[in-house]
C-alpha cells in the first residue's frame, strides 16, 4: 500500500487528491481490492472524513474513471482529416490504457457514465459528421466507436492478444506481449478507419 509522509497526511483532503490515491490503490491491488478503509489509511486520514468529499464507492469510482478520462487529449482545433482526428484518438485509448491497465476494465464495464465520457462522445460525433456519417446512423456509430475504442486499448495493455479463429490464445510472456499488442491496437484502429468509410460509402448509394 502507498505510504504517506507526515507532510503528505498535513495537506488537506480535497476530491483530487482522493481520486489520484484511489487510484494509486487500484493499479496496485485491483479495484475489488479497494475500500474506504484502506483509501484512508493511504491518506492517512480518518475514514470518516472522506465521505465529506465522495457519498460512497461509486462515487469514489466515477471520480476515479473521471481523472483517467480527463488524460485523454482530445486536439483542438480537430485536425481536419477525420480519419487523423479518430487515430490519434483511438491511440490516445491505447496509451491511456498501457498507463493505468488495471482502471481499465472496471471502468469499461461500468454502468454510470461520466462528464468526459460525454464530451468524448462528442468529439466522435463531430469526426463522424466530417466523415458523412448519416444522422440516423450516428448514435450507433458513435456507442460501437467509442466501446470498440475502448475495449481494444484494454485488450492490449492488459498483455492480451486477438483470439484466434479456433483453439486457445497463444501464451504471451510480458517481453513479447507490449510489442504484439501494439500491433494488434493499431491495426484494430485502421480497420475501425476503414468500416466507416465503407459505412459511409454505403450510404451514399
Amino acid at each position: 500500500m502507498p505510504r504517506t509522509s507526515p507532510r503528505q497526511r498535513r495537506q488537506p483532503l480535497s476530491p483530487e487528491r482522493i481520486y489520484r490515491a484511489a487510484l494509486a490503490l487500484i493499479e496496485e491491488n485491483g479495484a475489488d481490492d479497494l475500500s474506504m478503509r484502506k483509501l484512508a489509511g493511504a491518506l492517512g486520514v480518518d475514514a470518516m472524513s472522506l465521505y465529506h468529499h465522495v457519498e460512497n464507492k461509486q462515487a469514489l469510482l466515477q471520480g476515479v474513471f473521471q481523472t483517467v478520462q480527463e488524460e485523454l487529449v482530445l486536439p483542438e482545433p480537430m485536425p481536419a482529416d477525420w480519419k487523423e482526428a479518430l487515430r490519434q484518438l483511438g491511440q490516445g485509448f491505447h496509451q491511456l490504457a498501457q498507463r493505468y491497465p488495471r482502471v481499465f476494465p472496471p471502468m469499461i464495464t461500468s454502468p454510470w457514465g461520466t462528464e468526459r465520457e460525454r464530451e468524448i462522445f462528442h468529439y466522435i460525433q463531430r469526426a463522424l459528421h466530417k466523415a458523412g456519417v448519416a444522422e440516423q446512423d450516428m448514435p450507433r456509430a458513435t456507442s460501437a466507436l467509442y466501446t470498440f475504442g475502448i475495449g481494444m486499448a484494454n485488450v492490449a495493455a492488459n498483455g492480451l492478444r486477438l483470439r484466434p479463429l479456433y483453439g486457445e490464445p497463444e501464451p504471451v510472456n510480458e517481453a513479447s506481449a507490449h510489442g504484439t499488442s501494439d500491433t494488434d491496437a493499431q491495426f484494430s484502429i485502421e480497420m475501425m478507419l476503414a468500416g466507416i468509410e465503407s459505412l459511409v460509402s454505403e450510404g451514399r448509394h
